[in-house]
């Protein structure tokens, strides 16, 4: 008969391990130093069976903890557990100054504005922060910062490395890699690469349809709702940088978007309640009653604007193939202009400030916020203008023909009106930010507005339907220009998606000092292929990425 195995030690069996029962010291105590109850006196019995009726106060010390490293822990790889395994890719000091730099210069911008702040900083200082997250931001910020439109090989090789992450992980996305896959567009948007972002943004878009980020979560918590949220219509922003009211361009259609607006920074930081724009919640929604005016964030606003933005492309877009007469334009032009008096009314209600005003956003300019302030204003100006110039004949925007001939003249005097109102409020505005005794880093909305009032402006004096009738000077409106082309090269000179209109604002500069004709030309036939309908209805924006990234059907045999 075999001898009787004894029973596991005591460490073992709390800690629901293997015990090899070895006499006097267990091999797993030993390893760890563990009080082993083997342990005995040389001259006691050869086992140890431990009183099961031991107290809780006597039970062994629980030292379990995590033996992996925090990058084969979320990859749930074995690890190592060698030292080098633990050093990050880049060090603590310098990751908290990336933090600093995205937070200060780039949150504010709205397409960047779907990073918790609160939470990425403590993670990073835990030394938990998701090391693709960490290396786009880290990238990112030394990008967008540097004063030279070149990247570094240290920025190009962390994105090289998260991209290789997320191509591994294309079938298992979540919110944390869809965050990333998002700084690596704008890494690629601001390095030239502007092919490589548009494919990217197919990419995301898929992501945040297959995470269905257009729906709400009500039972989430509020951080991880309004998370989603930010996420989405930051990859609505993004979209606009390429579709342009193109619907064949568009990644996410507001169409499908059933989320609310994004809620005030200060919810979002605090982890409060939803404290989002009640006037327009669910953007498919935007034409309801828009009485209420509680809990409108600027981020929201900037949002509504863009959407109004991106209506008004698609209707210009549409006129172009119109071949006869529409009965509901002037009914579309009114909800369109309510929309934008909505959006005016909202941001007076809760921040008591006048995005009509021009003379109000320098004095925004010690704001955080400033440049949401500026977009906001100025986004909503360049929409009125991109409204009513459809009604000047011989713009190439404008409607056509037939259509321009039913429209009543009291309507096209209006149009008139308001498009030398607006554009004389954005040159203000950009006279102001020329007085400015530092450079925030803005966004490329903020530059086309510029390029097209600068159009308009230099296109209103010459006009023979008008510009004796409005008393224009031209001269003061080549000034404009310069000026608009001076606050391009100090602020935009090393943006990479702003350079085609730097150099077509020195083209119109240069025109300028010659002869009227040549210049009227240049604004009215710059595009050989305006008189037809189709082209006009397909045509691609000089802003647009799509455009500069130049794709070519090539691949025949």
């Amino acid at each position: 008969m075999g001898r009787v195995q004894p029973s596991p030690c005591f460490q073992c069996r709390f800690r629901k391990v293997r015990c090899d029962r070895r006499p006097g010291r267990c091999t797993n105590c030993e390893r760890l130093d563990f009080s082993c109850s083997f342990q005995r006196d040389q001259a006691g019995p050869t086992t140890y069976l431990p009183d099961l009726r031991e107290t809780v106060a006597d039970r062994p010390e629980r030292r379990r903890g995590s033996q992996a490293c925090i990058e084969c822990r979320r990859q749930k790889a074995r690890c190592s557990g060698e030292f080098p395994e633990l050093v990050s890719p880049i060090a603590h000091d310098e990751m908290l100054r990336h933090i600093d730099d995205f937070f200060t210069y780039l949150y504010p911008i709205p397409c960047y504005a779907f990073l918790h702040e609160p939470s990425i900083r403590q993670r990073c200082v835990n030394g938990t922060l998701d090391t693709n997250l960490a290396l786009s931001i880290a990238a990112v910020s030394a990008l967008c910062l540097s004063r030279s439109p070149s990247q570094s090989p240290a920025s190009t090789t962390k994105i090289t490395e998260v991209e290789t992450f997320l191509w591994q992980n294309l079938e298992a996305p979540n919110i944390t890699q869809l965050q990333t896959l998002l700084l690596v567009v704008h890494y690629h948007i601001q390095a030239s690469h502007f092919s490589r972002a548009y494919m990217l943004a197919g990419l995301a878009a898929r992501s945040a349809t297959a995470l269905r980020l257009n729906y709400e979560r009500p039972e989430l918590g509020f951080i991880a709702q309004e998370t989603r949220r930010r996420v989405l219509w930051a990859l609505s922003f993004i979209d606009g940088y390429f579709s342009v009211g193109l619907p064949e361009y568009e990644t996410i259609p507001h169409t499908i978007v059933y989320q609310r607006l994004p809620c005030s920074e200060d919810a979002f930081r605090n982890g409060g309640p939803a404290d989002t724009d009640t006037s327009a919640g669910y953007l498919p929604s935007l034409d309801a009653d828009n009485s209420s005016t509680e809990g409108c964030s600027l981020l929201g606003a900037c949002t509504r604007i863009s959407k109004i933005s991106k209506d008004i492309m698609r209707l210009t877009r549409q006129l172009a193939l119109a071949e006869q007469p529409l009965a509901q334009l002037s009914g579309l032009v009114q909800e369109i202009q309510h929309d934008l008096w909505r959006v005016q009314a909202d941001v007076v209600h809760t921040f008591a400030y006048n995005v009509a005003s021009s003379a109000r956003v320098t004095a925004k300019s010690t704001s955080r916020w400033f440049v949401r302030f500026l977009q906001v204003s100025m986004t909503w100006h360049q929409a009125h203008c991109d409204l009513y110039r459809l009604f000047l004949p011989e713009y190439p925007e404008a409607a056509p023909r037939v259509i321009m001939e039913t429209i009543a003249p009291r309507l096209r005097l209006h149009a008139l009106d308001a498009c030398v109102e607006h554009v004389a409020h954005i040159h203000q505005v950009l006279r102001a930010l020329q007085d400015l005794s530092f450079e925030p880093v803005l966004p490329s909305q903020i530059a086309v507005c510029a390029y097209h009032a600068t159009r308009l402006t230099l296109f209103l004096p010459l006009s023979p339907d008008f510009g004796e009738q409005l008393n224009l000077d031209m001269d003061g409106a080549i000034e404009c220009a310069r000026t608009a082309l001076e606050f391009l090269e100090r602020f935009y000179l090393s943006s990479a998606p702003v350079q085609m209109i730097i150099n077509d604002m020195r083209q119109l500069v240069k025109l300028s000092r010659g002869e009227p004709a040549v210049i009227y030309r240049e604004l009215c036939g710059s595009e050989q292929v305006f008189d037809q309908g189709r082209h006009r209805h397909s045509h691609l924006a000089i802003h647009s990425l799509v455009r500069q990234a130049n794709f070519v059907d090539d691949g025949y045999e």
